[in-house]
């Protein structure tokens, strides 16, 4: 056969003899117009060369249907890149971590148009049964180390399976898929909540704040903060010294920090704008920079209200020891985190009874489209509900009265 003669199979043309040439022409449903495609193959026999100008064909009038063939594992890995510049690290890395460690492991090779709800709740009940390992306590040796296993807890599961479940339809929309394969999926039952809750009552946060100061002065601002304003850690923890206006007596939250990650305050983890600082607590602050100031303590010079002994932005598990062994000097033998001081300042802003919408602006829990839509919280009714918790419990037991923050004395 001459060089550019066809062969018997339309549409493809031989170019030598390990080369052939694949033409096609076909309207593209979605712009109407006519697309026209050449290819050259090597070392394929022209009824393969027929075959593939036969899929392509097929992929240019049926772009739907061809989308839906995409397996689990290759939509994921396009899905983190189309994210990647929308949410922020921590997000980004939650999901790769659930995705590339747990699910695409088990569901990754199928295509999602046959990916059943039965092959999810399967994944879900194997994660649970088989759990993870792990060296066990005491094993120091590093041949014959033993290996503990360990029952994933449902937390875990749960967050891979939102993760799962948020791809998947997004997925839907992209490949147009005709049913959901997340629905019907059951997680493992959540253990039964233990009766004592994480938080403090008024006379064992007096006690345990005593304790801090007495014991641990450097962690006592802190502590103080986070139990009379219900902020998460980590928007206190990235507060510089430009965020509190004494003049009005207002802190002012701007970013977040996780691991030393310093972005703005996301949506996800709402954080009011500003923070009436009461003279009280004032006063606690400005010892603790008192104290920084006289040791010159590292991140002074950046700027930060509580580095750590290093200068860096803080961890939440920089303040272990020191909680430990001040629960045991207040005799708290119950659990209670760090991340417990926020309950405990909801318990105590209902005790002081502030208005439901007012403690829903002092803690981000707006949860209610109309409230959040027609109730405007002002400065002075969240002064007011800090002025009430205080009243509960004193951050400092002393007589001394102490000076107005808002008059710069």
């Amino acid at each position: 056969m001459k060089r550019g003669m066809p062969t018997r199979y339309p549409g493809v043309l031989r170019i030598d003899d390990n080369t052939l040439c694949i033409r096609l022409r076909a309207i593209d449903p979605r712009t109407g117009r006519t697309k026209e495609v050449a290819q050259l193959l090597e070392g394929v026999s022209p009824q393969e060369a027929a075959q593939k100008r036969a899929e392509m064909m097929d992929a240019i009038k049926n772009p739907v249907e061809q989308a839906r063939q995409v397996r689990v594992g290759d939509y994921a890995r396009s899905w983190i890149e189309s994210k990647a510049h929308k949410l922020d690290s921590n997000t980004i890395r939650t999901y790769t971590d659930a995705l590339e460690t747990h699910v695409l492991p088990a569901l990754g090779d199928f295509y999602y148009d046959v990916l059943t709800s039965r092959d999810v709740q399967r994944w879900i009940d194997g994660a649970v049964l088989r759990g993870w390992t792990s060296e066990a306590r005491g094993s120091k040796r590093r041949t014959n180390v033993k290996q503990a296993r360990r029952a994933y807890s449902r937390n875990s599961v749960a967050v891979w399976f939102r993760v799962f479940r948020t791809m998947t339809r997004d997925a839907m929309v992209a490949l147009g898929l005709q049913r959901d394969p997340t629905l019907r999926v059951t997680l493992p039952e959540a253990p039964m909540e233990s009766e004592e809750s994480n938080a403090l009552s008024p006379d064992q946060l007096a006690l345990f704040l005593d304790a801090m100061r007495t014991h641990y002065p450097q962690h006592h601002a802190l502590v103080v903060l986070l139990a009379f304003t219900g902020l998460r850690f980590c928007h206190a923890s990235a507060l510089r010294w430009e965020d509190w206006d004494e003049a009005t007596g207002v802190i002012r939250l701007v970013r977040k920090q996780v691991r030393g990650n310093v972005g703005p305050v996301s949506r996800k983890k709402r954080a009011p704008k500003e923070y009436p600082v009461e003279p009280q607590l004032a006063e606690v602050l400005r010892q603790h920079r008192k104290r920084l100031l006289a040791d010159q303590a590292p991140g002074l010079a950046e700027g930060w209200m509580f580095p750590s002994a290093s200068g860096t932005l803080r961890t939440p598990n920089s303040l272990d020891r020191a909680w430990t062994k001040c629960l045991a000097h207040a005799k708290i033998e119950k659990r209670f985190t760090v991340h417990g001081l926020r309950y405990t300042f909801t318990d105590l802003v209902r005790r002081a009874n502030v208005d439901a919408v007012v403690r829903r602006a002092l803690t981000g829990h707006v949860t209610e489209e109309m409230q959040r839509k027609y109730s405007t919280v002002g400065l002075d009714e969240k002064r007011a509900a800090i002025a009430g918790v205080i009243r509960l419990v004193p951050p400092e037991r002393s007589s001394t009265p102490v000076c107005d923050g808002r008059s710069g004395t």
